[in-house]
């Protein structure tokens, strides 16, 4: 009956490459059971049933990143959590580790050193250029480790690429973006607007499961500017929108979650420290300033503490025509 709890536990979890978590169907709120608190349980059960379980190093990332302000939301959240930690600390030996490390890049070492109690809380970070890459051949970047098996080693890998702009297709790694630029109607897509004429910009992010520090950015046209429709002014660095009584949805759907947003002068940043599983929607205006056929960037999304919970619209052109004399 174990291994069936413990199989089952396994195919119920959500997995990113560098986060593991489980969700509640229903929320009981007499209970107190949240996400957080029934991944922490989860977690306690198997660092005493099953230690060796390959989960476990990134039910412990997801965890410790569910924290809002360095603390969880709930006292049930920080009893089971820290039980939780304690326990897996403690079969883990994850203060106590005793190995030699070793990084190698095509089999040149790029790091190495020693991992003891004392640097335990030390972190190594590298950069490899593409000029120090091989062509048209795979490239080997290897992690090992010598030495007593007392403590862990976590490592996270990451790939960066910049392509021209029309050939980039839209990514959906776990969160979804698209944006559309319309007339102020919201329903008429365009891709061409006259110098002064105000353009509406829709965002809509879907989000399959629930996410923690999600960073959102949509560049700007080169050729225009963000706007605040109230002052008819550029907006202000690090104001949000408030809540219009006459049309509560005049910034779309589900904006109050993103507890800051950004007007700058090259994108519109949007901030959230929880986005639950659904889908939202940003609604705001621009108006084209300078002639000329631009290539705009693609909108990104993006968990701030597993980047790899990545969500990218495609690559587009806008028209800024003459103003009409």
């Amino acid at each position: 009956e174990i291994d069936t709890l413990l199989s089952d536990l396994n195919s119920a979890a959500i997995l990113s490459a560098t986060g593991a978590h489980w969700e509640e169907d229903n929320y009981d709120w007499w209970a107190m059971n949240t996400d957080t608190r029934s991944t922490a349980i989860i977690l306690d059960t198997l660092a005493r049933l099953d230690p060796e379980n390959a989960l476990i190093p990134n039910v412990v990332r997801w965890l410790m990143i569910a924290r809002q302000g360095g603390i969880w939301e709930t006292t049930q959240e920080t009893a089971w959590a820290v039980m939780a930690l304690t326990d897996w600390m403690t079969v883990s030996g994850e203060l106590e580790p005793d190995y030699a490390y070793n990084v190698t890049f095509n089999d040149d070492t790029i790091l190495q050193g020693d991992a003891t109690p004392a640097t335990v809380r030390e972190r190594s970070e590298l950069q490899i250029d593409v000029s120090e890459m091989l062509q048209d051949e795979a490239n080997n970047l290897v992690f090992t480790r010598t030495g007593s098996n007392e403590g862990m080693m976590y490592y996270t890998a990451y790939v960066e690429l910049y392509l021209p702009v029309p050939e980039i297709e839209a990514i959906d790694n776990g969160i979804i973006v698209d944006r559309r630029y319309t007339l102020e109607d919201g329903e008429t897509v365009i891709t061409e607007a006259q110098v002064g004429e105000v353009v509406q910009v829709r965002l809509t992010v879907i989000v399959p499961n629930s996410l923690h520090y999600v960073v959102i950015t949509d560049p700007l046209p080169a050729g225009a500017e963000g706007i605040d429709p109230n002052l008819q002014t550029s907006e202000q660095i690090g104001t949000r929108p408030g809540l219009d009584n006459d049309n509560p949805l005049r910034y779309g759907w589900g904006w109050w979650y993103f507890g800051e947003i950004e007007f700058r002068d090259e994108a519109v940043n949007l901030y959230a420290d929880y986005l639950p599983a659904g889908t939202y929607e940003y609604v705001y205006t621009i108006r084209p300033s300078v002639e000329g056929v631009y290539n705009v960037i693609p909108p990104t999304a993006q968990e701030f503490y597993f980047p790899d919970v990545y969500g990218r619209g495609a690559g587009s052109t806008f028209t800024v025509l003459p103003a009409e004399e």
